[in-house]
């Protein structure tokens, strides 16, 4: 449910996104609508979010010069939202892009999530092996990355999948 902070911060990034559009700096508006997009998923108001967040990727798609990090966080919100809304095929290829740029970076938060992400699709395609292995690499991602937010969250699939 849409709070009214979750309002409050979506007008507070579409007033951000509409002031960098004056300016030459596409990386820092994709990062902003980016943010745009999360502000629309937490109230709610999905199809605007998948908008940012196509607008978003597409920046970082034709900058050479994006940071890696800012693409994944990005494919990483649109994964959320297409596995929020049903559409597994798609959220799976994204989780799968964005696993592979987090390991790539030895993000180990990343790694942790978008494994712990891939091993609950495979479970809902009841692809047990599939599940195990990307749980398995969550655990240990999430152990090195020692974060308590990740661990916790980690806990929290390892006890969604029964083997």
């Amino acid at each position: 449910m849409a709070t009214i902070g979750n309002y409050a911060y979506v007008l507070k990034c579409r007033f951000a996104v509409a002031s960098l559009r004056k300016v030459d700096d596409p990386l820092r508006l994709a990062h902003t609508v980016r943010h745009l997009g999360d502000a629309y998923y937490y109230a709610g108001r999905w199809s605007l979010a998948e908008s940012c967040y196509l607008e978003a990727l597409s920046i970082y798609r034709r900058h050479e010069n994006r940071k890696p990090l800012d693409l994944a966080n990005a494919i990483r919100s649109f994964a959320v939202l297409k596995d929020k809304v049903g559409t597994a095929a798609e959220a799976e290829l994204l989780w799968q892009e964005a696993h592979n740029l987090y390991v790539a970076l030895d993000v180990p938060a990343g790694i942790a999530e978008s494994a712990a992400r891939l091993a609950l699709l495979a479970q809902r395609e009841s692809d047990l092996q599939r599940s195990r292995h990307w749980l398995s690499e969550a655990i240990a991602a999430a152990d090195r990355a020692d974060d308590p937010e990740t661990l916790q969250y980690i806990r929290g699939v390892k006890t969604q999948i029964e083997f």
